[in-house]
């Protein structure tokens, strides 16, 4: 009897193989669209040689295929074995007919068994055989098997896997999926669980050319977008020995909008509820009115569009009569709370003691009191920089100024005054910045200055700087410390004097505006401010003389034809 079980098991195995490429060949042509004339090529993995790698087994792969003992065992499979009484273990393979040889007990047939039944098996065997000792083994190294992949993906046919790979793992080596390839209803067939009436449904079915009556086989769903979000196995299981993978195309799209954490179109699969949809978008986003929400859907001929109202809280509760069935095209409108407080805030950064975002109170709040609320100006801020910036004045990043950008092609030659001014304006201006003083707020108590923020406003306060930069025509340009009595020449000096060629007209860059100023007209420099040293020009004196001989030559020729003209 243990010969004829053996036998059956081997046939089994044997079987499945068989109808694995059976099927793909029936089936390979679907994801390419070739015709039914056309000749048949499996793609085989070019790594699939005799000699491959050990497989890389992550601590997620061991626990949920090895330690829990679901792994199948099959032919090629190393194990590590360790007897009571013997000193070293040792390594033993599953043999091609299914069976792992042990010395002094002989071979036992393990082929096609989950690892923990394995195991049993064999502790069983060894107690009823040598009566004494213990044994125990371990797998070392999974074999690799060829699982069939077709439809839309970019390299369809038999890829060689392992027991430790996920389905996303073998579709990514068959190329990755098409763009328009389903990553939801991605269908699995284990065909070594196959009872004998399935495999002769798959083998009639195969042999009559009719496809469709594959579907009555027990396919297993694999969702990759459930398996992104929950982390759940069941959507993205390990392959096995015999796998045949079937990656159809979308069968639709269905929206999520509104006060949701991830809005956007998802693909559709028949069977979606609202709360699939509802995970797929990650769920209502803390602003949701869950008061006011919509199903849009169209009818008949898909240009009248009606709308059902949404019992959100009872989807979310697990209600079934909320939890509605879904059509493709199908999108779901989450409507926001008016005004939420999330966008009553302000920001404040740099040098104060506790930066971050603060909440508009109720009745309103000043500069002053932002500035209390985040513990005050560090030592080192720089209250004469301080900004605060008004979102609402700030355009989008791609709004653009049309005069400026006409100005911009305009030759300087060919502006007007008015039109110079009013580029040299625009280029200055900081767009949303508050003119406020914070150094009159708190230095000298001028309340004006004490504005009241609005949601969205950014306060940022840089850290002070205690030099002036030198840079241009001097001997050793770079920043020069701070000191309140410095002019503009002692700074210059300081920095080693002028270099060759360097012109007496200075300029200096103030910090606060970025305004240019002759160095004559600064009475007094402010931490951050710039001196910029200019180099005179290089003129080429006798280019200059050559060209002014050839005019002044052309004009005597003209006055002396004149004069002969008027003779």
């Amino acid at each position: 009897m243990p010969q004829l079980k053996r036998v059956s098991r081997r046939r089994t195995q044997q079987m499945a193989a068989v109808l694995a490429w059976l099927l793909w060949s029936a089936v390979s042509s679907w994801g390419q669209g070739a015709s039914g004339d056309a000749q048949t090529i499996i793609h085989v993995d070019a790594s699939s040689k005799s000699e491959r790698p050990a497989p890389i087994l992550g601590l997620e792969a061991y626990r949920e295929v090895i330690e829990t003992g679901n792994y199948i065992v099959g032919p090629g499979d190393k194990f590590l074995v360790y007897v009571s009484g013997v000193e070293n273990p040792f390594t033993s393979q599953v043999l091609a007919e299914g069976g792992l040889f042990i010395p002094q007990v002989g071979t036992i047939n393990i082929g096609g068994m989950r690892l923990r039944d394995a195991r049993q098996k064999i502790k069983e065997r060894f107690r009823l055989v040598l009566k004494v000792g213990e044994i125990d083994f371990e797998l070392s190294q999974p074999r690799h098997f060829p699982v069939s992949i077709t439809g839309m993906v970019a390299q369809p046919g038999v890829k060689i896997t392992t027991g430790v790979e996920r389905v996303s793992e073998v579709l990514s080596r068959a190329g990755g999926l098409n763009t328009m390839a389903s990553t939801r209803n991605i269908r699995i067939l284990k065909t070594a669980r196959l009872v004998p009436a399935m495999r002769s449904t798959l083998e009639t079915a195969i042999a009559a050319g009719k496809m469709g009556s594959i579907d009555e086989l027990p396919f297993e769903i694999v969702d990759l977008e459930r398996y992104k979000i929950t982390g759940d196995s069941r959507y993205n299981p390990y392959v096995e020995d015999g796998d045949i993978i079937m990656v159809p195309p979308q069968a639709g799209k269905i929206g999520a909008m509104g006060a949701l954490q991830r809005p956007d179109f998802f693909e559709f699969v028949p069977g979606d509820r609202l709360s699939d949809l509802l995970l797929l978008a990650l769920g209502p986003a803390v602003n949701a009115d869950t008061d006011n929400v919509i199903l849009f859907r169209y009818e008949g001929d898909m240009t009248t569009r009606i709308s059902h109202e949404v019992d959100l809280e009872g989807v979310l509760a697990g209600d079934p009569e909320a939890d509605m069935l879904l059509k493709s095209e199908d999108w779901l409108n989450v409507r926001a709370i008016p005004e939420y407080h999330s966008d009553s805030q302000v920001f404040i950064s740099g040098e104060v003691k506790y930066p971050g975002y603060y909440v508009l109170e109720e009745g309103g709040m000043t500069l002053r009191e932002l500035i209390e609320q985040a513990g005050d100006f560090t030592q080192n801020a720089s209250l004469a920089e301080t900004r605060v910036v008004r979102q609402q004045f700030v355009g989008d990043d791609g709004e653009v100024d049309p005069e400026v950008e006409r100005l911009r092609f305009v030759p300087v030659a060919d502006r007007t005054e008015l039109d110079n001014q009013y580029f040299i304006m625009k280029s200055r201006e900081r767009p949303g910045q508050m003119s406020v003083d914070l150094v009159e707020l708190f230095a000298n108590g001028n309340e004006a200055h004490n504005i009241e923020l609005l949601p969205g406003d950014v306060v940022v306060v840089p850290t002070l700087q205690q030099t002036i930069t030198v840079s241009g025509a001097v001997a050793q340009p770079g920043a020069v410390v701070y000191d309140p009595a410095y002019t503009v020449w002692d700074y210059i000096e300081r920095s080693g004097g002028y270099a060759w060629r360097a012109s007496k007209d200075v300029l200096v860059i103030k910090a606060l505006s970025g305004e240019k100023k002759r160095a004559k007209d600064v009475t007094r420099l402010q931490p951050g401010d710039r001196i910029w040293i200019r180099e005179k020009p290089v003129r080429d004196y006798w280019t200059i003389f050559t060209q002014s001989m050839g005019v002044i030559g052309q004009v005597a020729t003209v006055v002396l034809l004149f004069v002969s003209i008027t003779k």
